[in-house]
């Protein structure tokens, strides 16, 4: 399986499977996918993509003084989760985090994804909320 950066129309069809189930395929579209600091990881398997994260500068007032980049979008189809895809996307990520001279990646993660988050170093900060549509999530970090 190969772990590589591809353009956001590689992973829309993921993240409509993934996380937006029942909801129109235009929801898979994220507002900074075509930026230029924007980048995709995809992980590809007989020429298809199972799993796949965004991740793009964007700053947050919890951490007014860091460079910090967001994870969006994560996700892996059901049949190839647990075999470690996922963190090795994240791994991939914080070395390119770090070569472009980001010091934190932040994400809003749903409920069912913190306890992966918090294995590979991120935490959370603040109570848990709501996003419209989605569910509850919290706020996570990790510091590069």
């Amino acid at each position: 399986m190969l772990i590589t950066e591809v353009k956001a129309s590689k992973i829309r069809r993921v993240r409509h499977r993934n996380l937006r189930q029942g909801k129109p395929f235009s929801t898979t579209a994220y507002k900074k996918d075509n930026e230029k600091k924007t980048f995709h990881l995809a992980c590809i398997h007989n020429n298809i993509t199972i799993s796949c994260a965004t991740f793009y500068p964007e700053n947050n007032k919890f951490f007014p003084n860091e460079k910090s980049y967001r994870l969006r979008g994560m996700a892996t189809d059901t049949e190839y989760r647990k075999r470690g895809i996922g963190k090795e996307i994240l791994l991939q990520a914080f070395e390119e985090i770090k070569k472009k001279k980001g010091t934190l990646l932040w994400c809003n993660a749903r409920l069912i994804a913190v306890e992966f988050y918090k294995k590979l170093g991120l935490q959370t900060i603040g109570k848990e909320f709501d996003i419209s549509d989605i569910g509850p999530h919290y706020l996570m970090y990790k510091k590069m």
